[in-house]
C-alpha cells in the first residue's frame, strides 16, 4: 500500500524506531509481570491484604506492572505500523488514524496475552491490532452507523460465504446492503424494480418520464429501430410502447431470456442514451 508519510508520520517512525524489539524470553518475563500486576490490583480494590507491608507489596508489584505493559507497548509500536500499513486507502482516514486505533488494539493484546502459551506476540497481538482498525474502519465507511458486534459477525459471514449465496443469512444480507456504497441505477431490494431515482425527489422529468411522453412520437419509433432488436424489445416491453402494457424487469427477462438484472441495466444505459439524443430533445 502507497500511504502518503506526513512530517508528523515520519518523526513518529524515527522515534519509535528507537525501542528495540522484545525477544521471546523478555515477552514471556513480562506478560508475567503484567498479570501479577493485574492480579495485585485485584487484590487492592477487594482489601484482600493483611497489613501496610502487604499493601505496599502489591503496591510495588501494580507499578512494575506498568513498567513492564509500557515496555511491552513500546516495543511492538513497529509491529502497529507494519499492520496498518496494509491497508488500503480509506478516504476520510489517513495511516495516522489506523496506526493510532491500532496502537489501542496493541494496548489490549498487551493486557491480554500469555506469554506461557509457547506463542511469539506478534501473531496473537497482529489480530488485536486488526480487530482495532477494522472497527474504525467500519465506523467510517458506512451511511448507516452498525454496531461493532454485528460488524463483526458480518464479517464472519463475509469470509465464510459469498455474499449472494445461501450461506450469508437474510439478516446479514440486509445489514451488507446498509453499508455499501451503491449506485441510484442500483434496485433497492434485488429483483424489484424500485431503484434509489424512483425515491430520490427531483424537479426534472426523468428520462423515463421523457421517454413515457414521446411513446406516441413518431421520432421516438425511428430511433427504437436504431438499437439492437433485442434492446428495442426491451424498452417496448418496459414502457408499453406496443400495446400500452408496462412489464416488470422479471417479466421483460422471462419473455427475451435473459435476468432480470441484465434487462434492467440494458433499460437504463438505453434510455441514457435516448435522453441526450438531439432529434428527441428537440421534439
Amino acid at each position: 500500500m502507497s500511504q502518503r508519510l506526513t512530517d508528523t508520520l515520519t518523526l513518529y517512525l524515527d522515534e519509535i524506531g528507537k525501542y528495540p524489539l522484545l525477544t521471546k524470553k523478555e515477552e514471556v518475563r513480562l506478560s508475567e509481570q503484567i498479570r501479577a500486576g493485574q492480579s495485585a490490583s485485584e487484590h487492592m480494590k477487594r482489601s484482600q491484604y493483611r497489613d501496610l507491608e502487604e499493601l505496599q507489596k502489591l503496591e510495588r508489584t501494580v507499578k512494575q506492572a506498568a513498567r513492564a505493559k509500557e515496555r511491552f507497548i513500546l516495543g511492538n509500536l513497529r509491529l502497529v505500523v507494519s499492520v496498518a500499513k496494509k491497508y488500503p486507502a480509506t478516504g476520510s482516514l489517513e495511516l495516522e488514524d489506523l496506526i493510532q486505533e491500532g496502537n489501542v488494539g496493541l494496548e489490549h493484546a498487551v493486557q491480554k496475552f500469555d506469554g506461557r502459551k509457547g506463542f511469539k506476540f506478534s501473531t496473537y497481538g497482529t489480530f488485536w491490532i486488526r480487530q482495532a482498525i477494522n472497527r474504525l474502519i467500519d465506523q467510517h465507511s458506512n451511511l448507516i452507523r452498525i454496531p461493532a458486534d454485528t460488524h463483526s459477525a458480518l464479517r464472519r459471514q463475509l469470509r465464510e460465504a459469498d455474499v449472494n449465496s445461501p450461506g450469508l443469512s437474510a439478516e446479514m444480507t440486509r445489514i451488507h446492503a446498509l453499508t455499501q456504497m451503491t449506485s441510484l441505477d442500483r434496485p433497492i431490494v434485488v429483483d424489484e424494480d424500485r431503484d434509489l431515482h424512483s425515491v430520490v425527489a427531483s424537479e426534472d422529468n426523468s428520462p423515463e418520464d421523457l421517454l413515457r411522453s414521446w411513446h406516441d412520437a413518431e421520432m421516438i419509433q425511428k430511433v427504437l429501430r436504431q438499437l439492437p432488436p433485442k434492446t428495442e424489445a426491451m424498452l417496448r416491453y418496459r414502457f408499453g410502447l406496443d400495446d400500452g402494457i408496462e412489464r416488470t424487469f422479471r417479466e421483460i427477462g422471462a419473455l427475451l431470456d435473459v435476468s432480470a438484472e441484465s434487462a434492467r441495466r440494458t433499460v437504463a444505459k438505453a434510455i441514457s442514451h435516448l435522453a441526450d439524443e438531439p432529434s428527441l430533445s428537440n421534439t
